[in-house]
C-alpha cells in the first residue's frame, strides 16, 4: 500500500509541475507532464481526405487468405474524435464501423479505454462547436463501441520486452526516450494480438517504433488499413464465389461426360444436331465469332487492368502501415487470442484446437482450456461443448468502465 501511495503521490507532483508550467488544468491536459504542453485530444481534429473509401463487401472467412489478417488497436483519442465528428456532421462513422464490416481487420481496445472515454468525451466535444454531448455519446456507445470489444490483459502481458520503453516516464529524460504509462495498455494489447496496427495520434508509439502516425497523419493511415482490409475481404469472397461456381459447373459437366461415355452414338448425334441448329441460327458465322472474341478480350483486359490497379493500391496501403509483428515464441493464450480476435465469433475448444493445428501450432483442447480459463481476455460460455470468445462489449454506465489506469502502468515504477 505504501508503494502505491508513493506512486500516486509522484504522479500528482508531476502533473502539478506540468500545470504550473503550462497553465492548463490537469483535467484537460492529462499528458502534459509527459509530452509538450497541449490541450487534451487537440491533435485528433478531423482532416479532409483526398479519397473517401468505404468497403462494400465483407467476408465471413477472414483466415482464408495466406496473408495474415491485421487487427487494429485504438485508443481514447481516436474513438472520441471519430464519434464527435460523426455526431457533428450527422453522418455515419465509417472508420471503425467500416473495419468491422470488412470482417478482415477487427478493432480492439485495452481495458482502460472505456473509463477514459467516460471522463474525456466531454473535453473532445468542446472542440466541436454546436455539438451536443448526448449525440456524441449516442454515436460512441451505440454505434462504435459495440463493434470495438474491450480486451482485458493479465499483468504479465504488460511486461513484454518490446514495450518496456513505454513505461519510462521520467520527465528528466529527453522527449525521444520518454514514454507514457497511460498508453502501456494499448501497446501491450497490440503485442498480445500481433500482427496488429495501432490506430492512434499519440506520438509515443511512433517514438518507439510501434506506429508511424502522428497528429497530422493518423487518420489517412487508418483509412489505408481500411482500404487494405476491404481489398482482402473482396478478394476472399471472390475466391469463394469462384470456387462455388466451379463446383456448380463441374457437377453437370461431369454428368454429361459420364453419359457420353456410356452412350457414345447418342452423344454424337445430339452434338451434331446442336451444331446444325447453331450454324443455321448464325452463331457459327466467322464475323460473329470474331466479334465474340473481341468482346471477350476487351472484358478480360478491363478486368485485368482493374485487378492490377486494385492490387497496386492494396500494396501501397499495406506498405504505408507500421505492423507490429509477433515476437518470439507465442504462448498458448496468445495463439488462442490471435485466432479468436480475427474470426470474431464463438468457437468450441475442439474447433479452436483444430484451427490452430491447421495453422501449424500443435495445441490440444486441454492445453487451451488451461491457458484460457485463467486469463481475463477470454470469455467462456458453459454450454456443451464449451465455447470460447475474446473481449467484452463496453457499455455506458457499467461498472467495468471506471476511469482507472492500466494495471501495468505502475509496474516497477521508479520516481
Amino acid at each position: 500500500m505504501k508503494c502505491r501511495r508513493n506512486r500516486g503521490w509522484w504522479a500528482s507532483v508531476l502533473r502539478e509541475q506540468a500545470t504550473s508550467r503550462s497553465g492548463v488544468h490537469p483535467a484537460s491536459n492529462v499528458h502534459a507532464w509527459n509530452v509538450r504542453a497541449r490541450l487534451y485530444l487537440e491533435t485528433v481534429s478531423e482532416q479532409p481526405l483526398p479519397v473517401k473509401y468505404r468497403p462494400r463487401i465483407g467476408t465471413i472467412h477472414p483466415m482464408a487468405l495466406p496473408a495474415p489478417a491485421l487487427v487494429g488497436i485504438t485508443d481514447t483519442n481516436a474513438l472520441a474524435s471519430r464519434a464527435c465528428n460523426a455526431a457533428r456532421t450527422s453522418a455515419p462513422e465509417n472508420l471503425f464501423t467500416g473495419l468491422a464490416v470488412t470482417g478482415r481487420s477487427n478493432t480492439y481496445v485495452s481495458a482502460h479505454v472505456p473509463g477514459e472515454l467516460v471522463c474525456r468525451l466531454a473535453d473532445v466535444a468542446k472542440g466541436h462547436p454546436g455539438l451536443d454531448l448526448r449525440d456524441a455519446e449516442r454515436v460512441l456507445w451505440g454505434d462504435i463501441m459495440p463493434l470495438v470489444p474491450v480486451v482485458d490483459l493479465a499483468v504479465g502481458d504488460y511486461l513484454h520486452p518490446r514495450i518496456q520503453a513505454v513505461r519510462r516516464a521520467d520527465p528528466d529524460l529527453p522527449l525521444r526516450l520518454r514514454g507514457d504509462p497511460d498508453d502501456l495498455g494499448t501497446a501491450a494489447l497490440a503485442e498480445f494480438l500481433a500482427p496488429a496496427v495501432i490506430i492512434s495520434a499519440d506520438s509515443v508509439f511512433t517514438r518507439f517504433g510501434l506506429a508511424n502516425s502522428v497528429a497530422d497523419t493518423w487518420l489517412p493511415l487508418a483509412h489505408q488499413l481500411l482500404r487494405a482490409a476491404g481489398y482482402e475481404a473482396t478478394l476472399t469472397e471472390a475466391a469463394f464465389a469462384l470456387e462455388l461456381a466451379a463446383r456448380l459447373v463441374a457437377v453437370p459437366v461431369s454428368a454429361v461426360v459420364g453419359a457420353a461415355r456410356r452412350h457414345p452414338l447418342a452423344a454424337l448425334g445430339i452434338g451434331a444436331v446442336i451444331a446444325l441448329v447453331a450454324y443455321q441460327a448464325g452463331y457459327l458465322r466467322r464475323d460473329r465469332l470474331r466479334a465474340a472474341g473481341r468482346d471477350v478480350r476487351r472484358v478480360a483486359a478491363t478486368g485485368i487492368e482493374a485487378l492490377g490497379s486494385a492490387a497496386d493500391g492494396y500494396s501501397k496501403a499495406r506498405q504505408a502501415l507500421r505492423v507490429i509483428e509477433p515476437y518470439g515464441t507465442p504462448t498458448t493464450a496468445e495463439l488462442a487470442a490471435r485466432h479468436l480476435a480475427r474470426v470474431r465469433r464463438l468457437l468450441p475448444l475442439d474447433d479452436l484446437a483444430a484451427a490452430l493445428e491447421a495453422a501449424g501450432h500443435a495445441v490440444t483442447s486441454a492445453e487451451l482450456r488451461d491457458a484460457t480459463s485463467c486469463h481475463p481476455a477470454f470469455r467462456t460460455r458453459g454450454s456443451q461443448p464449451a465455447v470460447l470468445s475474446i473481449g467484452r462489449i463496453a457499455r455506458l454506465g457499467t461498472a467495468g468502465n471506471r476511469a482507472t489506469r492500466s494495471p501495468g502502468a505502475t509496474i516497477t515504477w521508479r520516481p
